[in-house]
């Protein structure tokens, strides 16, 4: 059974995507940082690199953002009277303090700011509207010739002159009706944008990419999912009304609203373990084998071992059996972890071509299955594979873990605002006690300064309402320890 979990609270918004019984992915959203990817600002050139091929633009976030020439040939024929396909260097087409209107393609990350382009897209759920191309595309992933030439001829009579379509998978199948209404929102999004750029100031964002429960809807929910369970009346009724506008009324029957009084719905569906797990680098296989990931700034690292998996046969059906599950496992920790660019996997050795090829082809079919698009390169000459995944918003561990002030980033540890989450949630629970009335809040320093001034008066409220009391008080530690203590 394939099923999406939605965790909708005041703090954040969470959703889990489950396959056949297994966690794939997770999507955060938490209220003090949303996501910036895809969203389009509009920006001062602040440098010039002819050497880079590139330029740094401004667009209002602590870093500038690192514009590449190829990402603004269409801004360049279609605004600033360029000719197709130009090859003008940067130099001659950007000075610095030009005003240009950028999509962010990569969040930034590290040391490194946002990556940016001029081919905007604005994503529907059966259709990619790109305004600034006169071109259509297919997904890749529709394979039957007939069905790819029906929707380019269902599209090119529908679609705006001057505008390029992306057709995507999740069009396959459907009928004209399906995108006529989808066209004519996107279009108008466009329309919008134009409309606020002449006005806009430096660092304005002028379209922000839906938020986590419109992703989920748009490119997510289809007839391959069973069920969809939100734990937010608010939130149902909002999806219910989202179906009604976009898309098949037969996707209605599998919306369900998940009752609190069963608990935390990520505990119900065993989500929170699964997250436990996602930020160890060891992941167990049921074979006894284990994988062992690894991020560093340039790569991931995936080593396979056989561990506790000695067989029962020979010692190449071992290596054999070991590497195929690793094959089924690796692609969900990819998705499950959100880990991107380039991917380095050491499997087993193994001495068989016949055994190697049904390792790759192991692994393809379940890369298969991501909807982030991925490329095996090759096995190298060492026997490595070597494979891409293309970035998508934030590794999960970024939501969880924070660099150690103490070993300088060597380890890592729970961050803040995971803490003061689970201290909330602590809290909420302590509310239940019918003989309790007072809540004693003993924190760090650090911990206290950002709890009252992120989420003191929301904790206090919700306290207040079943009649209780909070305090607060300083411990002596330098870290994000806390203590609750319970009284009549």
């Amino acid at each position: 059974m394939n099923q999406i979990v939605i965790n909708i609270d005041e703090l954040q918004s969470r959703a889990a995507i489950i396959e056949n019984g297994k966690v794939v992915e997770i999507l955060i959203e938490r209220e003090e940082e949303r996501r910036i990817n895809s969203n389009i600002y509009k920006g001062k050139v602040a440098n010039v690199l002819p050497g880079m091929e590139s330029a740094f633009v401004n667009i209002g976030l602590d870093k500038n953002a690192f514009l590449y020439v190829n990402d603004l040939r269409e801004f360049e024929e279609k605004y600033l009277d360029g000719i197709c396909n130009s090859d003008r260097p940067i130099e001659d087409i950007l000075t610095v303090g030009d005003e240009v209107v950028v999509q962010i393609l990569n969040e930034p990350r590290g040391t490194k700011g946002a990556r940016v382009t001029t081919h905007y897209t604005i994503p529907g759920k059966y259709l990619v509207l790109m305004p600034n191309n006169n071109h259509i595309a297919i997904s890749k992933k529709i394979k039957e010739e007939e069905e790819r030439e029906r929707l380019e001829e269902i599209v090119k009579d529908l679609k705006p002159e001057n505008m390029g379509v992306i057709i995507r998978t999740a069009a396959q199948g459907k009928e004209p009706f399906h995108f006529e209404k989808e066209i004519e929102y996107l279009v108008k999004k466009w329309e919008d944008i134009e409309k606020k750029t002449s006005a806009a100031k430096i660092g304005e964002v002028l379209y922000k990419d839906n938020g986590i429960l419109t992703t989920i809807l748009r490119d997510i929910f289809s007839n391959d999912i069973d069920e969809l369970i939100v734990d937010s009346e608010e939130v149902y009724w909002e999806v219910i009304d989202y179906m009604n506008a976009f898309s098949e009324k037969t996707l209605k029957t599998k919306i369900k609203l998940f009752n609190k009084d069963e608990g935390s719905i990520f505990e119900k569906y065993n989500i929170e373990r699964e997250i436990g797990n996602a930020l160890e680098e060891e992941v167990r296989l049921e074979c006894g084998g284990y994988l062992v990931i690894q991020k560093t700034e340039a790569l991931i690292s995936i080593d396979v071992n056989t561990g506790k998996n000695t067989g029962s046969y020979n010692l190449e059906q071992t290596v054999l059996n070991t590497n195929l599950e690793a094959a089924m496992e690796i692609p969900r920790q990819l998705r499950l972890r959100n880990l991107g660019g380039i991917i380095i996997i050491d499997f087993i050795d193994m001495r068989s071509e016949e055994d190697k090829n049904k390792v790759l082809e192991t692994l393809e079919k379940n890369l298969s299955k991501d909807r982030i698009k991925n490329n095996i390169v090759h096995f190298t000459d060492l026997g490595l594979i070597e494979m891409t995944r293309k970035r998508s918003g934030r590794p999960l561990y970024s939501y969880f873990q924070e660099k150690c002030p103490i070993c300088e980033g060597t380890g890592r540890i729970k961050s803040r605002d995971t803490i003061i989450h689970e201290m909330i949630s602590e809290i909420k629970e302590c509310t239940k006690d019918e003989d309790i009335t007072i809540i004693k809040l003993i924190l760090s320093k650090k911990l206290k300064i950002a709890f009252k001034e992120l989420y003191f008066d929301l904790v206090e409220s919700f306290i207040r309402e079943r009649k209780k009391k909070l305090m607060l008080e300083e411990n002596i530690q330098n870290d994000y320890s806390y203590e609750i203590i319970l009284m009549k």
